[in-house]
């Protein structure tokens, strides 16, 4: 058995799959392999939107992803999706 989270979805579903299944059990994130990100909303959480400099460097950044064609039509930015481990 396992439990299967889905963390695109508000709020993010979470099931039991294969519940009779009591030889294994595990949890499976499933998430897509780049998310979208709007650069308003990633300036708004890092709490530098005010920093000229910063902001710069942000516009820097936006460009050089856009020349890859890693931006959308909507103006956000792809970013990478790392499911990092850890022991508890």
């Amino acid at each position: 058995m396992y439990l299967h989270i889905d963390p695109t979805q508000v709020p993010p579903v979470v099931e039991v799959r294969e519940p009779d299944d009591f030889k294994s059990f595990k949890v499976v994130i499933e998430a897509p392999e780049h998310a979208w990100i709007a650069p308003d909303v990633l300036a708004e959480l890092a709490g530098r939107g005010d920093d000229k400099q910063w902001r710069q460097h942000l516009t820097g950044m936006l460009e050089f992803a856009a020349s890859k064609g890693w931006s959308d039509d909507a103006g956000r930015v792809r970013a990478h999706v790392e499911i990092r481990t850890r022991t508890v």
